[in-house]
């Protein structure tokens, strides 16, 4: 991955991050949803970018998480459950924050597409 499709990638995953951080516990349950459907998607291609690993979508997400790194793949998917069931979304933006943090971190400002 390039360092502009890096940067693009982390500010593409901390704007989603940040939405569904608005969403709150109590937030619109179609919101969240929308959002959070997302998430693990971007987390992924920047996690699995990061590691050097194949990505994946659908229903190779969760395997191309793990393979990439099992920790924070299963973090990021258990988060991803939460909401589902819970309507809870803090533990998905922990996690997506925890992608976020070893390849450069949120990217809120600065950041111009190309």
């Amino acid at each position: 991955m390039t360092a502009d499709a890096r940067a693009a990638q982390r500010a593409l995953l901390t704007d989603l991050m940040d939405d569904l951080g608005d969403t709150g516990p109590d937030g619109d349950p179609h919101e969240q949803l929308a959002v959070a459907d997302r998430v693990p998607r971007e987390a992924a291609h920047l996690l699995t970018a990061h590691r050097r690993r194949w990505n994946g979508a659908g229903k190779r997400l969760p395997r191309r998480l793990g393979a990439a790194d099992p920790a924070l793949g299963g973090t990021l998917l258990d988060g991803h459950l939460v909401l589902a069931r819970r309507s809870d979304p803090r533990p998905l933006v922990a996690a997506a924050l925890q992608v976020l943090d070893p390849t450069g971190g949120p990217l809120r400002e600065g950041h111009v597409e190309r």
